[in-house]
């Protein structure tokens, strides 16, 4: 029998994509605008490109192409770092709050989905595991 760690990512990948459809139709956005959207939100501190490629493992070119694109929405405000010229800062623009609260929505709803059946006791249970693999993973790929 497969482990269930080992084929996790793609249900969950699945399920992710399940709960933002209706955002990404309702907006017009692609998962990756969405993604960069959300990104910026639930991250403060952490507002480049290079951010998100480097937390998340995205493409250099897909953030590239989404964050363009926000911009031209007026979704997502750029700024030039005064200390070095070529880093660029990402600022959401108040347009992007109503897509935000219904992508923050989404996102509760996913792990609703994820936690359904699972007592109080589980789901702290469950956090404190999957904080540990996390950590285990990091420093694995720290050590390459």
């Amino acid at each position: 029998m497969t482990h269930p760690l080992l084929t996790i990512r793609s249900a969950l990948k699945r399920c992710y994509a399940h709960e933002m459809a209706g955002v990404l139709t309702h907006w017009q956005l692609t998962s990756m605008e969405l993604d960069v959207l959300l990104f910026l939100s639930n991250n403060p501190g952490c507002d480049t490109a290079s951010d998100m490629v480097q937390l998340r493992q995205l493409t250099k070119s897909h953030v590239s192409k989404a964050v363009e694109r926000l911009t031209e929405l007026g979704l997502v405000l750029q700024q030039r770092d005064e200390m070095n010229r070529r880093r660029i800062h990402l600022k959401l623009a108040a347009a992007a709050e109503p897509i935000l609260r219904e992508g923050r929505e989404a996102q509760k709803r996913f792990v609703e989905v994820l936690t359904r059946g699972l007592s109080d006791e589980d789901k702290a249970a469950a956090t404190r595991i999957l904080t540990v693999m996390l950590k285990n993973a990091a420093a694995l790929g720290q050590e390459a």
